[in-house]
């Protein structure tokens, strides 16, 4: 090995907290023992070349991860979750390695950058009513949308500005089942990213990244506002972006029944509880008729999985640096130079042609690539 970074120790941690492992399993899994991986993570002992090489053999990871030097960028992380959700270091994890490795990438390989618009730091009282109105027709107008009609595809109008949207884990994976999305709202000095997770229903997902470009938009200069604060605004940000206000005038009202939002879902591609909010929210629907429809709802099982499935928005962006800079089949390539496992690379920026057939990534052509506008949602189910 050729070097390691000034802090391997960090490394070997970030590295269990990207695969969520403890050191037990990590020893079980390279026969080096519990006590020396923790000797190690804490650096009270040296990762020497040996034990690196045995624990990327054990994690299929390419050596060169232990050169790479873990510096986050500072600023706080800001997340759309349940309040039970853990693994809060896993996720951290990732979100660091997709900004270290998209930034190397933006170093060589150039793409837009955002212009967007931006609370500022002397704005401390919460922002809500006509402030978010204002702000929400305000991204739209810089992201080049139509200030009333529905959004498309939010993912490629955010990619078309320059900001990165990952996948930073898939629901099948498992560990992170109460997560939604997480970003670094302080963003001057780096390109801004959001990431999500993914398999879930597309209505969701687009809600999430809404609510975490309410966050880019709010929060890059206002830190000092607390978490709950923060993420009542980025909620309502989501909400007024979406289904933006003169629009929703003209369609809810307190007479609306649920074959009319199913409706209004299909059309503007958020879920029929968000728009039953945003109604309520701009005083369309009072709380007997909010409450009258929730009730609705769950005697119907809506709750939880709601009718009219709204197609998966598909982030195109990292995987288009990945081919700039190393190829049409850049996973492996890219594994060794950006120092993270190829697994990861496929989880972030799929839909690149692979080395080997066999590892089953499907080819996306450039004719989707290029299609400015996806499926907003799928066919009703029966």
């Amino acid at each position: 090995m050729r070097r390691v970074s000034n802090e391997p120790g960090v490394r070997l941690l970030t590295l269990r907290h990207l695969l969520g492992i403890s050191q037990a399993e990590l020893s079980l899994a390279t026969g080096i023992s519990q006590a020396q991986i923790s000797l190690m993570e804490r650096g009270d002992r040296t990762l020497s070349p040996t034990a690196a090489q045995s624990i990327a053999f054990a994690t299929d990871t390419p050596i060169t991860f232990f050169e790479m030097d873990d510096q986050p960028l500072p600023g706080p992380l800001t997340y759309r979750k349940l309040a039970s959700a853990g693994a809060k270091a896993a996720v951290e994890a990732r979100f660091n390695e997709i900004e270290r490795i998209a930034n190397h990438m933006g170093t060589a390989v150039d793409f837009v950058r955002p212009n967007l618009p931006r609370a500022a730091a002397t704005e401390e009282s919460l922002i809500t009513g006509e402030d978010m109105e204002f702000y929400a027709k305000a991204t739209r107008t810089a992201l080049g949308l139509n200030t009333e009609t529905p959004v498309l595809n939010l993912t490629r109008s955010l990619e078309r500005k320059g900001v990165i949207i990952v996948p930073i884990s898939d629901r099948s994976e498992d560990l992170f089942p109460k997560h939604e999305g997480l970003s670094r709202p302080t963003y001057p000095s780096h390109r801004p990213f959001i990431t999500y997770v993914s398999g879930g229903s597309g209505d969701r997902e687009r809600f999430s990244k809404a609510h975490e470009l309410g966050h880019l938009i709010l929060h890059g200069d206002r830190i000092l506002l607390d978490e709950k604060a923060k993420e009542q605004e980025a909620n309502e940000f989501a909400g007024a972006f979406l289904l933006p206000k003169k629009s929703m005038q003209n369609e809810i009202s307190e007479t609306l029944n649920l074959s009319g939002y199913l409706k209004l879902k299909a059309t503007w591609g958020v879920s029929i509880q968000a728009i039953i909010a945003r109604g309520h929210k701009l005083g369309l629907l009072s709380d007997t008729r909010r409450k009258s429809l929730m009730v609705q709802l769950s005697y119907k099982g809506w709750r939880k999985e709601e009718p009219v499935k709204v197609a998966p928005e598909e982030p195109i962006l990292l995987r288009q640096m990945l081919t700039r800079m190393f190829g049409s089949t850049p996973y492996t390539k890219a594994a060794q130079k950006l120092g993270i496992s190829p697994k990861f690379l496929r989880l972030w920026a799929p839909g690149a042609e692979e080395n080997n057939a066999s590892e089953g990534t499907p080819h996306v052509t450039s004719r989707e690539e290029d299609n400015n506008v996806v499926q907003l949602f799928g066919r009703r189910r029966n």
